[in-house]
């Protein structure tokens, strides 16, 4: 199990700005003298050095050099410190000072998606295309919708050709191992994380997720290397809280029980309302011999909604037949055994 979170990839803003900035540089009264500030900013962006890009912004302002690009880019701030709405106000005010570049269309498209909007999403990015057909920043979130429609194909030649344009761009390279991953194309996903990763060592969502495609193409000590190597990561703007559940899953898998309880305990506190946490720890606690436990885990699993259809109840109930079998309570066990053959298995995307 694994969630994709949204946040901007680092650099490949920077790189789409350089020569834009490197102009006002030279022309200075365009930006107030502000344009060499702002291109040190947008490169603090991209790293994730966000109290050095604030600092630089308020200068900026405090200056009275703030300009067009200031907006971008103070826009941008609020975006990667997960301040949506103050992030699409200063989009929409970049919009109305630039009405033909294809850059306010983008990150308010990025933005709609993060918040869920994704007919909005759809519409501006294909707007942002519209004025700068090779924007490979908007093909990636293009791409991205095509797959949430389920036009696999399509989402796949959109997020190849975003790479192509901008082979740095490590957020193109995530969301195509993202899509190859949940094709199960796992050593084509590995291909993709192992240049996210190089590209951005503080990735922990692409550790998790190289990790994760290692171990079924059985290269077990380079898919713990991966997990470990994300753990050290885990902080920050790329942070992932799935992390100490996959590998907590992968060790349980080795049969390297305590290490598992660690990460699977540390993964209940990080995502308590997630039923396949609940899950894989009652079956941890299970082969541990900790009924008490197992049994508490299993029957919170059971109350949470799943509505990914990542823990069917199916699988929840085959665990609680066992769980009661063994602790002796065979009225539940009967009855978990009866909805375990009688439970039909969803359709595939229900």
């Amino acid at each position: 199990m694994n969630v994709i979170v949204y946040n901007a990839s680092p650099e490949p803003m920077t790189r789409l700005l350089r020569p834009f900035l490197s102009f006002l540089c030279l022309n200075a009264a365009l930006c107030w003298g502000g344009a060499c500030d702002l291109a040190e900013i947008a490169g603090d962006i991209d790293r994730g050095s966000l109290a050095a890009a604030e600092a630089k912004l308020k200068a900026v302002e405090t200056a009275g050099r703030s300009c067009d690009e200031y907006l971008l880019q103070a826009g941008r701030l609020k975006f990667a410190e997960a301040d949506f709405t103050g992030a699409e106000d200063l989009f929409a005010r970049f919009i109305n000072a630039a009405p033909k570049d294809a850059r306010g269309y983008y990150q308010i498209a990025l933005t709609a998606l993060v918040k869920g909007d994704y007919q909005k999403a759809d519409n501006l990015s294909s707007l942002a295309l519209s004025y700068q057909r090779d924007y490979a920043e908007a093909l990636v979130v293009h791409g991205r919708l095509l797959a949430m429609k389920g036009q696999t194909a399509e989402a796949l030649a959109a997020l190849q050709r975003a790479c192509a344009l901008k082979p740095q761009d490590a957020d193109g390279h995530f969301q195509l191992g993202a899509l190859f991953d949940r094709q199960k194309r796992y050593a084509e996903a590995v291909g993709q994380f192992e240049r996210v990763v190089a590209i951005n060592p503080s990735d922990a969502r692409a550790w998790d997720y190289l990790g994760l495609n290692l171990e079924p193409l059985g290269q077990i000590e380079r898919a713990d290397a991966a997990f470990r190597k994300g753990l050290e990561m885990n902080q920050g703007r790329w942070a992932d809280k799935f992390l100490d559940y996959n590998y907590g899953r992968f060790l349980g898998k080795q049969g390297r029980f305590e290490e598992s309880r660690k990460h699977l305990d540390r993964a209940l506190d990080l995502t308590p309302s997630v039923r396949a946490v609940h899950y894989e720890h009652a079956k941890l606690s299970l082969r541990m011999r900790d009924l008490a436990l197992a049994r508490r885990e299993a029957e919170k699993a059971l109350e949470l909604p799943d509505r990914a259809g990542v823990i069917l109840d199916l699988q929840v109930y085959y665990l609680l037949q066992q769980i009661y079998s063994q602790i002796g309570e065979s009225a539940l066990a009967h009855k978990y055994a009866e909805l375990s053959r009688t439970t039909p298995i969803p359709p595939r995307g229900r």
